[in-house]
């Protein structure tokens, strides 16, 4: 009986100490490159508002900057691309707007935009999973650019809301 229950501790022990498989660091820069890359396509910009939006240096920072968001290899790149884009947002925010988006609406965008960051900020800090915050910010990134669109394309003019 003392054979069996010594043979059984031996047993317990040589389980109980057998190393856990470790996980490197390694996996998660895939993982990253994985979730980042199913980003759906811009919004194409319309010849009109491509001509406005290439004279606002800002909004062309962002987006250069927001192109470099699938070459994201881990979450420190992460956390610095967003800072970037952070100061980039706020620039753009304090800045004069061109003149035909000058507009409500436009801003409005903008600050979404920088909410969405926030967001996936708050996921890169947390180690939360990437894909749903991507997606809303690529939402409002198109969102903004079809604004533009909408206002280079608008033929009414405000006259005809004014007269009676």
């Amino acid at each position: 009986m003392t054979k069996i229950v010594i043979l059984g501790m031996f047993l317990i022990l040589a389980v109980s100490c057998k190393s856990p498989d470790q996980k490197d660091g390694q996996d998660e820069p895939s993982m990253i490159e994985a979730e980042i890359q199913a980003l759906p396509e811009l919004v194409p910009l319309d010849p009109r508002a491509k001509e406005i939006v290439s004279t606002w240096s800002q909004y062309t920072a962002l987006e250069n900057r927001l192109s470099a968001l699938p070459d994201v290899k881990n979450r420190e790149e992460m956390e610095l691309l967003l800072e970037e884009l952070n100061q980039i947002c706020q620039q753009v925010e304090e800045n004069a707007f061109p003149a035909p988006f000058e507009k409500p609406s436009v801003r409005s965008r903008i600050k979404v935009l920088r909410t969405y960051l926030g967001k996936l900020e708050s996921a890169n800090y947390y180690r939360l999973d990437y894909q749903e915050p991507i997606s809303e910010l690529m939402d409002a990134i198109n969102a903004t650019r079809q604004q533009f669109n909408v206002i280079v394309n608008n033929t009414l003019t405000p006259d005809v809301f004014e007269n009676n």
